[in-house]
């Protein structure tokens, strides 16, 4: 019974054929200037904050244990695109964050439009990325024009307070996406 209620995340990074589990706390990946998916299995949890931006700035700094600055507000610092992501791009900021979940109840999320029930409270969510939105100067960069690494944080929450202001750490990743030269 205890393990039907285990709360995991695991976040997958996937390019063609190739795939990159986020096992580690931090990882670093090559993928080609083309389109490529974020896969999230959420079990018995919400949701997942993600961080993303082209410098190591944010939370990309930290250390394993070191406390993400401004944990307690997460909910407020977030930004929201599109339903169902539909631009099949990436928000990225230099200080805010976004948070991708599914409420099953309201059937609204920000992942792709279908997500993958696996159990009553598991889910697979995907994020196709084709594009970054870089919200600092509100413009679209597609993929095979970016020249600058492109860094991702993501949390997620254990445990929330009486208020819904996160408490508790569940898991964190972090990962450098470089990219390569290839011509196709």
């Amino acid at each position: 019974m205890g393990l039907a209620q285990k709360k995991q995340v695991t976040i997958r990074i996937v390019q063609d054929e190739l795939s990159y589990a986020l096992d580690k706390y931090e990882s670093n990946i090559l993928l080609k200037r083309k389109g490529f998916k974020i896969q999230i299995l959420l079990s018995n949890v919400n949701g997942v904050y993600s961080f993303a931006g082209f410098t190591d700035s944010i939370c990309c700094r930290l250390a394993e244990l070191d406390t993400i600055p401004r944990f307690g507000i997460l909910p407020d610092i977030t930004m929201a695109e599109a339903d169902f992501n539909k631009e099949k791009e990436l928000l990225v900021g230099e200080k805010d964050c976004s948070y991708w979940y599914y409420d099953k109840e309201l059937n609204t999320h920000r992942f792709n439009k279908k997500i993958v029930m696996l159990d009553t409270n598991k889910f697979v969510g995907v994020k196709t990325v084709k594009q970054v939105y870089f919200v600092p100067e509100q413009r679209q960069i597609k993929l095979k024009d970016l020249d600058t690494p492109l860094y991702l944080f993501f949390v997620a929450v254990d445990e929330f307070d009486s208020s819904g202001k996160p408490k508790k750490e569940l898991m964190r990743r972090r990962v450098k996406i470089e990219w390569t030269e290839d011509d196709d």
